[in-house]
């Protein structure tokens, strides 16, 4: 008992929890692999802390060894991000409706 005063006070506790929410209301229901185009559904959330503009990243790890990646945000922060993904690594751009039915690469 009295471990949610560890986590700040009320009021925070209700902003961090609304927070959560609005994140997990931006979870793509798939991704769709940019290699091999199958459906990824094992999606985990990454922090966003101190990515500014950038409101959810979501990262998938397709069965053929690609890991891809959604971001939802202001539009030049996702471009930001994914160009500083691509910087150290070739990266295969694409994008794709929230369910995953309409997906293209660029």
């Amino acid at each position: 008992m009295g471990q949610a005063k560890n986590r700040g006070t009320l009021a925070q506790r209700v902003a961090q929890a609304q927070a959560q929410e609005k994140i997990e209301a931006t979870r793509p229901e798939k991704l769709v692999c940019n290699s091999c185009k199958a459906d990824v559904t094992a999606i985990h959330p990454v922090s966003t802390r101190g990515l500014r503009g950038i409101d959810a990243i979501w990262v998938g790890q397709c069965d053929c060894g690609h890991t891809t990646f959604a971001a939802s945000g202001e539009p030049k922060a996702v471009e930001a991000f994914f160009f500083a993904l691509s910087e150290n690594t070739e990266l295969t751009l694409g994008s794709q409706s929230k369910d995953g039915a309409a997906h293209e690469t660029a």
